[in-house]
Formats: C-alpha cells, structure tokens, sequence
C-alpha cells in the first residue's frame, strides 16, 4: 500500500508545483440566443404595470382622435378616419395614410420629416436604476444608478423609450424583444463571440475580444431552444469588431473603442451593422459554460429613429397602429434626451444606449475562404433605405422633403414654386 500512495503523492505535488507554468493558450466561442435593449423594468410581473421606471405603468394604445389633429384637419375628418369599422368605418385602410400626416401642411410627410409636427409629449422613465456603463467617467451625470450601487450610468435611450408599449416587460419578454429573438433564432441573423488569452480564462489580464456576424444559422433542439458546441464562421469585413479586454473572476471587461456589430432586428430592412460610439463590453462567464453580456456605447440618436420607423413591408404607420407608438413623439424623445457627440452648433447627436445579451458555447471558427454578409434581396426593401436617407437629408437641413409621387421631380418643382410665392409658408419645417 505505500508503494502505492508514493507515485500518487509525488504526482500530485509535481502537479502543483508546476501548475502556475503550464498556463496555456486558450480559446473560447459563443453564439447569441438572446439580445435586446437592457431596459431595467420596475414593476413585479409582466409587462405593464406600473413600476419604480415607469410610474405610470406602460404608455397606453394611442387616442387616434387626439393625435390626428391639426390646423388643417377638421373635426369632421378626424370623426371619420376614426370610425369603427363595426360602424361602417374603414379602420387601418385610412388610419394609417392619415397617421402618416400630421405636420402643418396636408401634402407633408410626418415620418420623413418629424419636425414637421408638434412634440405631443410621451412618458419617459422616471425611476433611478438602469442597465449600462458609465461611459463617460463621470459619476454626476447620466442620473442613473446600477442595480449593484455604481453612479452615473449612462443610458438615456433607456431614458426616452422605456415606457414604450413594445420595449417595456421583463427581461427577455417585452413583446418586440420576443419577436426579435424569435427572428435571429430562425435565421435572420445570427450574432456569435469569441474571446482567447494566454492565462487562466477565468483571470487573465490580456484577452481578445472578438463580436460579430455569422452567416451560419443557429440549430434548435424540438423544444425551440439554441443548441450548444455548434461550429459557426466568423465575418470580420463588417459588423465585427475586436477589441482588447481582461477578465476577472470570470467578469470580462473591454477597453472602450467604437464597437461594430449586428443590429438588434426583426425585419430583413432594419437588421445590418451597427455603431456604438466609444463602446464597452462586460460578459460574465457562466458556470454552465455559457455567457451574459452588457454592451454599451454612444448611438446616433437619428439612426435609432430610423431603423424603428422605415421599414418594408411594415413602416411607421404600422408602428403606431399595431404597435401602439407615436413615432413622432420618439422622435422628440431621442433628439430631447441626446448626451454626446455635440455638432458645430452643440447638438448633441448621440443618445448614451445598452444592450443585453445571452450565449451559449460554440465554436467560432475562421474557415480558409473568408465568409461575407448574407444579405439576400427583399422585395421593396429599397424603400426602407432610401427613406432612412431623406429622413436623414431633412433632419440635417431643416428642408421638407416632399412626399414621394409617380411625378415626383414636378412636384418638388411645385413645392419649391409654392414656396417662393409671396406670402406663401415656406419649405421650412417649424422648429419644434
């Protein structure tokens, strides 16, 4: 029996003597299963009571006969684009193109140019807890709290839109969250992670973080969940980002660096790259192996309103009807709460923003062809982008952008004549 115990005593003490040195090379991969605004919600249960964020509880469904007024419309018209359809109205057929008007003139387009109509006012969050980083080292601002007692966490798009019907609810469970998720898991996109070092993956002080886009779909065992250790390609032409990082105790924590990645989406014309301006990161690292993650940084603020409200086949009409939003009062919300990235004239043009995300182990591999984007054609999608743009021409410029019509050059020239006469208003749109 001792001969025995010897071998085994002496090995196990070699073991250790020698463990500091047999540190190694390692790696590790992750594709997403679930992504979403992190939106600290403060009620109990649910999606719409009230709550320490929205002490109101979740904005209510739209009163059309409210928000369809304006100089021009009459009473008379509102009463009638509202009628029920049980009362022998049309409903969506003429809500939704009336919706889509609501600046100081008929013949203007409110989603394209928002300024157009007046802040109507919406409810933001109002509680002192939020998801996200203090991404601008100063403890005084941002005016929220994490949940874990740091100051000055930034996340004022959470500010502007966290009382949103279709943002609002438990983690995982508000209802554009679920249709998101429900989106990526079926292939819209997929979104992976990889991170390797040299030391113990758990404390290492000289990690590679590497985020982004995989043309691989995910594989759903039959209870629709994501399952692990499946190999996924790693595009790095665009929405990727490496970044430099160091764990803890299983926390990773990034350097802060603009940051390129998949969009949050639920649509083929929202889904894509997208930027956040002096970005961070922090994942924990899972005892299941798996990750949860927190991604912050600094997005254009007009960007965000753009990719909510111009899409195909469903656009800002749809967004209101179905979704119960106001575009136009998210668009106030955005430019009212904007914190960074001040233009020539001290606008901010950026909006402090965090997002959240699960993963599950996979490996993320660089095959010998270097795989590209899948962006498959989508009929009409070429609408959505080129309203993103006129949007983004208007919002700049101040200038009306006209609504688009099989005439459409003649029109403008209509417009531009309209608006030189004498006494006429003038292609300007009111600054709200």
């Amino acid at each position: 029996m001792v001969r025995l115990k010897q071998p085994i005593l002496t090995a196990a003490v070699l073991a250790m003597s020698l463990g500091p040195a047999m540190a190694a090379p390692w790696v590790r991969g992750y594709v997403v299963d679930n992504y979403e605004p992190a939106f600290h919600y403060g009620g109990r249960t649910g999606t719409e009571e009230p709550g320490s964020d929205c002490h109101r509880g979740t904005i209510p469904i739209l009163d059309y006969k409210t928000v369809l007024k304006t100089s021009w419309r009459t009473n008379d018209e509102v009463e009638k684009i509202t009628l029920p359809v049980s009362a022998g109205g049309e409903g969506e057929k003429v809500v939704s193109p009336a919706m889509q008007h609501r600046g100081f003139r008929r013949d203007i387009d409110s989603y394209i140019n928002p300024f157009t109509a007046p802040d109507a006012g919406m409810q933001q969050v109002t509680g002192h807890i939020a998801e996200g980083f203090n991404l601008d080292g100063n403890a005084r601002t941002g005016g929220f709290t994490s949940a874990s007692g740091e100051p000055g966490i930034d996340n004022a798009f959470y500010r502007a839109w966290g009382c949103i019907m279709s943002y609002r609810g438990m983690p995982w469970h508000a209802y554009l969250s679920q249709r998101a998720n429900d989106k990526m898991l079926d292939g819209l996109y997929t979104m992976v992670v990889r991170i390797s070092g040299n030391k113990d993956p758990m404390n290492d002080d000289q990690v590679t973080l590497e985020v982004g886009y995989s043309p691989d779909h995910v594989v759903k065992d039959p209870g629709g969940n994501v399952i692990r250790d499946v190999s996924f390609r790693l595009v790095k032409m665009e929405q990727y980002t490496r970044l430099k990082a160091r764990v803890r105790d299983g926390v990773l924590e990034t350097e802060q660096a603009d940051v390129r990645l998949p969009a949050f989406s639920w649509g083929e014309t929202n889904r894509g790259e997208v930027l956040f301006r002096r970005g961070r990161l922090r994942l924990v690292l899972n005892k299941d192996a798996g990750l949860s993650g927190l991604l912050g940084g600094y997005r254009d603020w007009r960007e965000v309103y753009a990719r909510d409200t111009f899409n195909m086949p469903s656009g800002g009409a749809t967004r209101e009807t179905y979704y119960h939003q106001n575009q136009i009062a998210m668009y106030y919300a955005l430019k009212r709460n904007a914190d960074a990235l001040p233009d020539s004239k001290g606008r901010n043009t950026a909006i402090s923003a965090a997002f959240r995300f699960t993963a599950k182990p996979a490996f993320v591999v660089d095959p010998p062809v270097a795989p590209v984007v899948v962006n498959a054609p989508y009929p009409g999608g070429d609408k959505a982008m080129t309203e993103r743009k006129r949007f983004l021409h208007a919002t700049a410029t101040r200038i009306i952008e006209p609504e688009v019509r099989k005439a459409e050059p003649e029109a403008k020239q209509q417009i531009a004549k309209d608006d030189a006469a004498p006494g006429k208003a003038q292609n300007r749109g009111a600054d709200y």
